[in-house]
């Protein structure tokens, strides 16, 4: 609350019985009172920001105030304006109230009642005043902030454009207060917008406000980029407050991050494929060439204690060179590359049947078998690695996998399995560590062509996983970098 004695006020009264009985009431609750009899004397002065209040006699001998009021409120937007008169015409009431003053005295001039307006109008002020230092902070603050800030009403027009959204746009806050903010965005965002806020207002429902959202936004010289919106109801003001960050910086660190994934992952393959090659055209040659010599040395051999170690050496190369041949179909499967993923799978079922006994069955639609190398891959590990998982915790024979193509040209791949099942709270200890490729592991895999993937599971319920990728890779960039 003020302390009275600090609050101007500006008496305008050229009778002086009225002016007397006025001043002293102001002067009794200390108020300090500036005098003019005339309108020419209210005029001359220069501290009309000064003034808590001023006080007007509707009549004075050179003209009217309550014709000088719009005036008045220009001079001293901070003064609150009070009529007194000694005519009680309603027409008169009714003129200076559509100018929004603050009170309307009739002569003789009640001094309680006047004291009690006097009252209200300054708490009245003293309200007003805090509310405004509250403004002239949050508009400091919105004016210095690194984020564009943008309000916007219920017809979705511009009312306030902060620094940091004229340089993220391109625009000055002039030219943008007042149009549309469906400027800001491209098509077929922007023919919508409208249609946005008429939905919230009337529904209450969206997918924006109380929100944040990455969205695409559209610069004055057409430029698309990437921000993200956070948009605030501010329904005691009629408004919409969005903070806007231009994540055009972090989206270009994500790419470069995900483009060295890739690369790495598409290293470690080409590895792979370079070490099977190794198994198969070096080692595998040197012991079927050894494998040959054996032959041979038991034909000739006349001591039977050395035939039997030849015949020995002979079973264990023979082990050996199985040993290297499901190694490196393993690590690069032949098949997969020459004839695509679905052969690719009916020789897993088989591999998986004669080395640990797992009855793979197949529910394999060949429309669903993509051209693309890298999805065959990707998918074919995790398909491998899901049926590992059967093998070590599920405690059955039998594994299920499914491949359909969808409608919307995604491949859709189930394994599953009704085994013991396990806890999904406990999901990190239960995925398969069997080939060091866990849960997370599948998922990054997957992530290298935007694939994802879910896994349900009950104790004692076996165990679902399931597959979404694409069918085609649109990244051309991705496509060649396919090894």
């Amino acid at each position: 609350m003020y302390e009275t004695q600090s609050l101007p006020v500006l008496l305008v009264e050229a009778d002086p019985e009225s002016r007397s009985q006025i001043t002293q009431i102001l002067a009794d609750d200390h108020y300090r009172v500036d005098i003019a009899e005339t309108i020419a004397q209210m005029l001359d002065r220069d501290n009309w920001s000064d003034y808590f209040l001023i006080i007007l006699e509707q009549e004075l001998p050179d003209g009217r105030t309550d014709e000088l009021l719009p005036k008045l409120q220009k001079l001293a937007p901070n003064a609150e304006l009070m009529i007194i008169t000694a005519q009680s015409r309603i027409e008169n009431v009714v003129i200076a109230f559509r100018n929004e003053i603050a009170d309307y005295f009739v002569k003789p001039i009640d001094p309680d009642l006047f004291r009690s307006s006097l009252k209200r109008i300054l708490e009245k002020q003293s309200v007003s005043s805090e509310l405004r230092q509250i403004q002239a902070q949050l508009k400091a603050i919105v004016e210095t902030a690194i984020e564009g800030v943008v309000t916007i009403d219920h017809n979705g027009l511009i009312t306030s454009f902060n620094p940091a959204a004229e340089k993220m746009f391109g625009y000055s806050a002039n030219e943008m207060i007042n149009k549309n903010v469906s400027l800001l965005t491209p098509s077929p965002t922007r023919e919508h917008h409208d249609e946005y806020i008429a939905r919230y207002l009337e529904t209450g429902e969206s997918d924006i406000v109380g929100m944040r959202r990455e969205l695409k936004a559209c610069h004055r010289d057409g430029t698309i980029f990437p921000i993200e919106l956070s948009v605030t109801d501010l329904p005691q003001f009629g408004i919409f407050a969005g903070i806007i960050s231009d994540i055009s910086e972090r989206k270009q660190a994500e790419q470069k991050q995900e483009k060295l994934t890739k690369a790495i992952a598409m290293a470690g393959q080409q590895e792979r494929r370079q070490l099977a090659n190794i198994l198969h055209d070096h080692l595998q040659q040197l012991l079927v060439g050894v494998r040959i010599h054996l032959d041979i040395a038991k034909k000739d051999a006349s001591v039977e204690a050395v035939k039997q170690t030849l015949v020995r050496a002979d079973e264990l190369l023979s082990q050996g060179i199985e040993v290297t041949r499901s190694l490196t179909a393993e690590l690069n499967p032949v098949i997969l590359h020459e004839e695509g993923l679905v052969t690719a799978l009916e020789w897993l079922s088989q591999n998986m049947k004669e080395r640990y006994n797992l009855d793979v069955k197949l529910d394999l639609d060949r429309q669903a078998n993509s051209s693309n190398e890298l999805i065959n891959i990707i998918l074919y590990e995790c398909i491998r690695e899901l049926l590992f998982n059967v093998v070590k915790h599920s405690q059955t024979n039998q594994a299920f996998v499914r491949m359909s193509l969808l409608s919307e040209q995604k491949i859709e791949i189930v394994v599953s399995d009704e085994g013991i099942g396990f806890d999904p709270k406990q999901l990190d200890q239960q995925i398969s560590e069997a080939s060091g490729i866990g849960l997370s592991n599948i998922e990054f895999r997957l992530s290298l062509i935007k694939g994802k993937f879910w896994l349900e599971s009950a104790n004692g319920n076996g165990t679902v996983a399931r597959i979404i990728a694409p069918f085609e890779l649109r990244d051309a960039k991705i496509q060649n970098e396919t090894p």
